[in-house]
């Protein structure tokens, strides 16, 4: 009984070890992402305009393809009023095409849409998201408001991700504000963002801290079935568990 004793405990040592390992790792890619944002956000509030040329060679820069695990890449979403809707579809067909315009409309009440103009790198895929407007979804829309109230990268909720389509993988979007200064003070630009497939971001993780025999669940702020962001195995129902938490660009899992 001593010796079952003596193993459980250090089953149980080494599962925390495990868990605190898992947590770290989530939260380096975070900041690794954080870590582009700012400098995203860090250029564009230098400019009158954002280019696609220009917004293009800065992500390149970045070699997402070898370097940004996890994200499907990186997106600019500009601030557009009411009375700026045409113009702004009008920039976004000459770019993608006459198809691709901002949706939903903009509802009773709403002044201002925040729709994605760019979304690199420039795939089908991520075609698929161009001209959403994010602050018309509610969950997007509480971690862009908090992300201008902060001037700091904040991650939303569990969404499922426009370039996915319904019923696919759970994803969350990660949000850096960009203002411009003016004599009235500061004035919201728009966000550099990054799209991120739950799924993904959590193997990148457990590949780098090579675990891949225990299950890990992680979950949108609290432990509860409608909150599961991914796992990485089956549904376990046997042997100990242990809860970790993790705070991920200012929203916690």
């Amino acid at each position: 009984f001593a010796i079952e004793k003596v193993e459980q405990r250090s089953a149980a040592v080494q599962l925390r070890e495990r868990a605190t390992a898992v947590a770290s790792a989530l939260e380096r890619r975070s900041n690794a992402n954080a870590a582009y944002l700012r400098a995203g956000a860090a250029l564009f509030a230098t400019l009158d305009d954002v280019p696609p040329s220009r917004f293009r060679r800065f992500v390149s820069e970045l070699r997402l393809d070898s370097d940004y695990r996890g994200p499907d890449g990186i997106g600019w979403a500009e601030r557009v009023e009411r009375s700026g809707i045409a113009d702004f579809n009008v920039r976004l067909a000459k770019e993608y095409g006459a198809d691709v315009q901002m949706h939903p409309a903009l509802a009773a009440g709403q002044t201002y849409a925040v729709p994605v103009g760019f979304l690199e790198p420039d795939s089908e895929r991520n075609r698929r998201a161009l001209g959403y407007d994010m602050f018309s979804e509610r969950t997007r829309r509480t971690a862009m408001i908090e992300a201008e109230r902060t001037a700091q990268p904040v991650a939303s909720g569990r969404v499922v991700l426009m370039q996915e389509g319904p019923g696919k993988n759970n994803g969350f979007l990660i949000y850096m504000p960009v203002f411009e200064t003016s004599q009235n003070g500061a004035r919201l630009k728009g966000f550099v963002y990054s799209a991120v497939n739950a799924q993904d971001f959590l193997a990148s993780a457990l590949r780098s801290e090579s675990i891949d025999d225990v299950q890990v669940k992680v979950y949108d702020g609290r432990v509860a079935p409608d909150r599961l962001m991914a796992s990485n195995l089956p549904d376990v129902r046997n042997g100990t568990s242990v809860t970790q938490q993790v705070a991920i660009a200012n929203h916690p899992w």
